[in-house]
């Protein structure tokens, strides 16, 4: 029997924080040696005790990106990106292990199938008791490895609306015969169980910046979210496009939940975290920072002309590219509800600078003041999921 709260999904505006999950060895372009600093990525029983402190942390969800190609010669070197834990092989091990976190996982469109989509999806809610998400994703970085050509970049979201579409459409079927077809493809059959949990449908995300990736979250997702850099006025921009196009289409003003991704370092004395900030930042790798950057920006040409290339490098290495919060929990706190406030964004995903269970632990104590605020409520209490 599912649980009561997956039924009545519904918009609302106290925020949501995520953590942007351990997925490999050194989530960032750090020296040799940080690999040794973060526990095995590879060994299951590490990702279990990893979810459920984020899980007692008071998180809202995880989530699990993907990618097929490495980053570059040398961020491999370094275990950058390499190995990658594949989203929906590794997130039935963070299911099993927690009971009221949601976990989202990444599906490439152009490299999967509405079908296969949707029984992945459909699969993946069923283990977790509905409390998967789908991170939306066109393609494109991966295009050459995986064999398929390109698209231009108007086509490709065009083509990933066409697949959103009829993935809902297989998944409210419930197992109905389909007769199904679009510009790129023509669906006929029934798909077999089991169906989806979360009703209408699991929660999509997406992270497009384009005017076209702006109308598929503000048409179709749940959560769109972007990189949180210095010049905030740049993070305003699209999620007041965002607000406007889902009204629009008389959408609820909160049904879309707008996060923000941010790297995070907490210690209860500021002047020691800051200590271990500025250790970080002199472990750098110039190199593998830089073939990070680099392969981001190639597949996002909107995003480099919305933030600039030297924004971006400036902090990629450290924190995908964010600008990262330090300070006491206190103090974190207040740097959430100032960018809150000069953004509009209600969601945050958190990427943690180093990884282990009192790290985790560290950064829930954030949350204790923002639930003072009024802001947010831990997941324990509600009654829906996401």
């Amino acid at each position: 029997m599912p649980p009561p709260w997956v039924k009545r999904r519904r918009p609302d505006p106290t925020m949501r924080f995520g953590l942007m999950w351990f997925n490999s060895p050194t989530p960032y372009a750090l020296v040799d040696g940080q690999a040794e600093r973060n526990p095995d990525v590879l060994d299951p029983q590490v990702q279990a005790r990893l979810a459920r402190a984020a899980e007692d942390a008071g998180f809202d969800f995880l989530f699990l990106a993907d990618r097929y190609q490495v980053i570059s010669d040398a961020s491999s070197r370094i275990g950058h990106g390499d190995p990658f834990l594949a989203a929906n092989s590794w997130a039935p091990i963070l299911m099993a292990a927690t009971s009221r976190i949601g976990v989202a996982t990444t599906m490439h469109t152009r490299y999967l199938s509405p079908a296969v989509i949707a029984r992945i999806g459909a699969n993946l809610d069923t283990i977790s008791g509905g409390r998967w998400a789908w991170n939306v994703v066109p393609g494109t970085v991966d295009d050459e490895l995986m064999g398929v050509p390109p698209l231009p970049h108007e086509d490709r979201y065009r083509y990933t609306t066409e697949v959103v579409g009829l993935v809902k459409a297989l998944w409210a079927a419930r197992g109905d015969r389909v007769d199904l077809s679009g510009e790129f493809h023509s669906l006929r059959g029934r798909m077999m169980g089991p169906h989806i949990v979360q009703q209408p449908a699991p929660p999509l995300f997406n992270a497009g910046v384009s005017d076209a990736g702006l109308e598929l979250i503000a048409a179709e997702c749940d959560y769109g979210f972007f990189t949180v850099v210095d010049d905030l006025a740049k993070v305003r921009t699209p999620v007041e496009r965002i607000a406007g196009l889902a009204a629009d289409r008389g959408r609820d003003p909160h049904a879309v939940t707008l996060v923000g991704s941010v790297g995070v370092l907490v210690d209860d004395d500021p002047a020691r975290a800051a200590d271990r900030l500025a250790e970080l930042e002199r472990d750098l790798d110039p190199a593998a920072a830089t073939g990070w950057a680099q392969s981001f920006l190639a597949r996002s040409h909107t995003y480099r002309s919305t933030h600039g290339d030297e924004e971006i490098r400036k902090t990629f290495g450290l924190a995908g590219g964010s600008r990262v919060l330090c300070g006491t929990p206190q103090d974190v706190a207040e740097q959430i509800l100032d960018v809150h406030r000069q953004t509009g964004l209600r969601g945050f995903q958190i990427l943690p600078l180093t990884w282990s269970v009192d790290e985790i632990a560290r950064i829930g104590n954030v949350f204790a003041h923002l639930e003072r605020t009024g802001c947010w409520e831990p997941p324990a209490r509600r009654d829906w999921s996401w």
